[in-house]
């Protein structure tokens, strides 16, 4: 179960296939890093959005993140990254009864099975007892670049990690219990749906992943958003379930949060797209939100 570890956060990872109903795109500058000052702050604070996948050498080949991240005195985050809570709720990730046999059909668990040995040289038997949504967990890591390790942890963790060596106030948006509800808790007819299409798409789920991740290291949030936009797998309910309700809660928090103190935001970067976006939501609070070159 530990390899489950990494896909929380998550936004990244199910944005790469979205929904019916596009939002609306703001064409933005090609930057991962965000400067927000203006309305009376008193010290600008900054936000970045990160790729769940991508580990603290990629923030370490870019100094000017790292010198904006020191004149900061606090580090805010989707959730406080902390493994003791991923034990708490393991149980949650689980099935009741009879696992995965009872809820497939014997075709659809063989051609499961089938991929995921293929793809990810698993097999699904030992794993039968876990919820449709962790089994795909466990296909998106298989198909994704291999760069987060034990010395090259991911950024957000990173950028947790050395705010609470600099003292830094280290704050959540949201709880895990939050995020490992939006996963696990969904309806199990509806994890089924998304585990079969990823199974049957897996070619396609893998392209979009490596797009994602070329478009994200040339910082190139105009693609990144356009190419979330022409694949469909999310209803616009599920989708405003994952971004946008949880950008406008997030909108709430942060205001108060980038007056107390300069503060280094570290989300998913597909929080900073479209017009639900972090960026064109502080924007329309009268906030200025400019690029920084990194």
């Amino acid at each position: 179960m530990k390899r489950l570890c990494i896909f929380l956060p998550i936004c990244v990872v199910l944005a790469g296939c979205v929904h019916h109903k596009p939002y609306h795109n703001v064409k933005l500058e090609s930057s991962l890093l965000w400067e927000i000052s203006g309305k009376g702050l008193k010290s600008p604070s900054y936000l970045f959005g990160t790729n769940h996948f991508i580990g603290k050498k990629f923030a370490d080949s870019l100094p000017t993140i790292y010198e904006k991240f020191k004149t900061c005195k606090a580090v805010v985050g989707e959730i406080i990254i902390d493994t003791a809570d991923i034990r708490k709720v393991r149980s949650n990730w689980l099935l009741k009864g009879n696992g995965l046999l009872e809820i497939f059909t014997f075709k659809e668990f063989s051609t499961i099975a089938q991929s995921l040995k293929r793809n990810a040289g698993l097999n699904l038997i030992n794993f039968s007892n876990l919820k449709p949504a962790g089994v795909e967990l466990l296909f998106l890591k298989a198909i994704a670049p291999k760069f987060i390790s034990a010395t090259n942890p991911s950024l957000d963790q990173y950028f947790q990690d050395e705010g609470r060596k600099h003292g830094d106030k280290i704050i959540g948006l949201e709880t895990f219990d939050f995020q490992n509800d939006l996963i696990f808790g969904a309806p199990i007819e509806l994890q089924k749906k998304h585990l079969l299409s990823t199974v049957a798409h897996l070619n396609r789920e893998r392209e979009n992943i490596d797009s994602l991740f070329k478009f994200y290291n040339r910082q190139d949030l105009n693609d990144s958003a356009n190419l979330m936009l022409t694949n469909q797998g999310f209803t616009q309910e599920e989708m405003d379930k994952m971004i946008k309700d949880r950008n406008l809660n997030w909108l709430n928090k942060l205001q108060g949060i980038i007056k107390k103190q300069p503060t280094f935001i570290a989300v998913g970067v597909a929080h900073l797209l479209w017009d639900c976006g972090l960026i064109n939501q502080l924007r329309l609070k009268g906030f200025t939100v400019k690029p920084v070159k990194i």
